[in-house]
């Protein structure tokens, strides 16, 4: 059985990271499982990412002590696990953890059996007790006695917690109703934060599901409660240390209740829903500061996250050289050396001696806007050239690009920024490189294909391809092809599936539902049938939909907010997405379709021919070209040859039929 081989086949920066360890680490392979049969021990994963901080402390400390390591390795079979390359062990092992200690997050460590049953699981632990955590080695010795003198009780436990889990994801059926948003909607302006925007208290995850359903239901019902919760969240976000005010791009979450102190590692997924919602804020709301903010996202892929060839990296780290935020953080002598007789007014929109500075550096956010802001920030971002900046990693993930690239066409219509012409090349890397013409990788790496692809990546590239049919007229076959492979491979009675084949040590199946707070698997992928099926007819997409929909209605109810992103998808499945056909050649009336805002407004440029089965287009073909006509709920326009007339028949044709109260 060989380690290093099984650990080499992952590939993950990660996974190999382990090879510099004390503990001698295997990756997530069937030999590891062998080999703790064989050997008749029990197994413990730690399941990270290269770029989360606590791994990191957790690996240069627990793991690089010796008493730690020699027990490691004497008794356990012991397993790394890069949760971005295998989401899906991730989140059943997960689901394990908030059961057996209420807690979830990364480092995860959980101990099981050869045979795959989980003995016990937690999150961070330190070499020996402290701050009421207990010890790494006390735990590894508790566990080695229980799985030697307990062997039944563990079995009982593992069945009890696998029934329970399996009850979760097992059909949930209930009748598809809109009115389920006005429950959430209720729920999240019970959970308001009045004072510092966002919901609940720390820690803060930028909501970002939940803010597309305020600016869906904003824009049809007009309530100002709504508009209120979304523009104060998004205000704060964006002026708030979760944002990185010299360089752009959001980092993970707010540690504080006041969106200033934030675990620093920035993630490409959340990156690109983050653009997307700023850049539909600005088309909507008008306000600069939400442009400015999509645009400092696009700063970040310049600087650090697009690969020349196509696609944008995954991820960037949280820390340099073992100091979590070094790269951002400041203290006050740096921070007087690179303004100079900016330093005052610095201090003044920064809040400098308004917060507390964690261990004496100050983490940069917008308290007052003073006329020497751009000049403060260009003479830090200057400064900062001269720090060694985190880590990348440099795996290009289909589905998180395809959702970067989505957004980057997004922000091009309707804010006028971005590189649209690096999105289309990325979805041109993706299909060529990525996609086989019936299965995704989950990404690239190392110039080549790694693993296989779950269901968000097919997801996402299915409506990054529709987005990118908006702008070009091409790529709407490959969103069909994708989106076909999607529901063939991924849909069952339980609605769509993580994975098209369950891990063989974790078998039970998966039906994502809940928010991360990146959307669910099944809420984007209900979201690309649905409006795959309206743009061409196809009914396969429509009923695949509503299957999946049925399935998890049930859970909807009972998940409240942490599943706006199905509400959303619910909505679209149950009042038909708006639609502008453009017919002929006609390039202004294009330009002007795609600039006007409207929730999961689609733009269709049908030049000649159609080929696909949505009848109204063909009769559209027959009709005055060039013209463009407006569809929603069941209805379509009247032609129309005039760009301005355009942009407001998009906006209001129709409206008051999505108005649910």
């Amino acid at each position: 059985m060989d380690r290093e081989a099984c650990l080499r086949r992952s590939t993950s920066p990660f996974v190999l990271d382990g090879l510099r360890s004390k503990v001698q680490w295997w990756a997530w392979c069937e030999e590891a499982f062998q080999k703790a049969k064989a050997e008749d021990k029990p197994i413990l994963v730690d399941v990270g990412a290269v770029w989360c901080h606590w791994c990191h402390v957790m690996d240069e400390t627990t793991y690089d002590d010796d008493e730690v390591a020699d027990i490691i390795n004497k008794h356990f079979v012991p397993i790394k696990v890069d949760r971005d390359e295998r989401p899906d062990v991730d989140r059943r092992l997960q689901e394990y953890a908030v059961l057996i200690s209420g807690q979830a997050g990364w480092p995860l460590t959980v101990f099981m059996t050869p045979e795959g049953e989980v003995i016990w699981a937690a999150t961070y632990l330190p070499p020996r007790d402290y701050g009421g955590l207990p010890g790494m080695a006390k735990v590894l010795r508790a566990v080695l006695e229980a799985y030697r003198a307990k062997r039944g009780d563990i079995k009982k436990m593992a069945e009890d917690l696998s029934k329970e889990i399996a009850a979760w994801h097992s059909p949930s059926e209930a009748e598809l109703d809109r009115s389920v948003q006005l429950d959430i909607l209720a729920s999240l302006a019970a959970s308001f934060d009045e004072e510092y925007g966002g919901f609940g208290t720390a820690p803060k995850f930028p909501p970002i599901t939940q803010l597309d359903l305020l600016l869906l239901r904003h824009f049809y019902d007009g309530k100002s409660v709504y508009g209120k919760m979304a523009q104060a969240t998004l205000r704060a976000m964006a002026r708030g240390g979760v944002y990185d005010q010299v360089g752009g791009g959001f980092f993970r979450y707010s540690t504080d209740r006041l969106w200033l102190i934030p675990h620093y590692e920035k993630l490409l997924v959340d990156n690109a829903e983050l653009l997307s919602l700023y850049a539909r804020a600005y088309a909507h709301f008008g306000d600069q500061l939400y442009r400015k903010t999509a645009v400092g996202i696009i700063k970040w892929l310049d600087e650090f996250m697009r690969d020349p060839s196509g696609g944008y990296y995954a991820s960037q780290d949280a820390d340099v050289d073992g100091e979590e935020g070094a790269y951002y953080r400041w203290t006050e002598d740096e921070l007087k050396e690179a303004l100079g007789d900016l330093f005052p007014k610095a201090a003044e929109m920064f809040g400098l001696y308004e917060f507390k500075w964690p261990e004496g550096r100050a983490t940069l956010s917008i308290v007052r806007i003073v006329p020497e802001a751009d000049l403060v920030l260009e003479r830090l971002a200057e400064a900062r050239k001269a720090r060694k900046p985190p880590r990348v990693d440099t795996t290009i993930y289909a589905g998180w690009s395809c959702a970067m690239a989505k957004a980057e066409l997004e922000a091009s219509r309707l804010a006028g920024i971005g590189d649209k012409e690096f999105a289309l090349k990325t979805l041109d890397k993706i299909r060529r490189e990525a996609w086989d013409g019936s299965r995704l990788a989950r990404g690239l790496r190392g110039g080549g294909p790694v693993g296989e692809g779950v269901l968000e990546d097919y997801a996402y590239c299915a409506l990054a391809a529709l987005e990118a049919y908006s702008h070009t007229g091409r790529y709407l076959d490959w969103g069909v092809e994708v989106a076909g492979a999607m529901v063939d491979r991924f849909l069952d009675q339980g609605g769509f599936r993580d994975v098209e084949r369950p891990d063989p040590v974790l078998k039970t199946p998966h039906y994502p539902v809940a928010d991360t707070p990146n959307y669910s698997g099944n809420a984007l992928a209900i979201l690309a049938c649905d409006l795959l099926h309206y743009a061409t007819g196809i009914r396969k997409f429509r009923d695949a939909a509503e299957r999946a929909l049925k399935a998890l209605a049930g859970k909807l109810a009972r998940l409240g907010p942490s599943a706006a992103g199905l509400a959303i998808a619910l909505d679209a499945h149950l009042a038909e997405p708006p639609r502008t056909v453009v017919v002929g050649s006609a390039e202004e009336l294009l330009r002007a379709a795609l600039a006007a805002y409207r929730p999961l407004h689609v733009v269709m440029p049908v030049a000649s021919g159609w080929d696909y089965p949505e009848p109204s287009i063909k009769a559209m073909l027959a009709g005055p070209k060039p013209a463009a006509y407006v569809c929603a709920w069941g209805a379509c326009s009247m032609p129309i040859s005039d760009p301005g007339r355009l942009g407001e028949a998009v906006r209001k044709f129709r409206r008051e039929a999505y108005r649910l109260e």
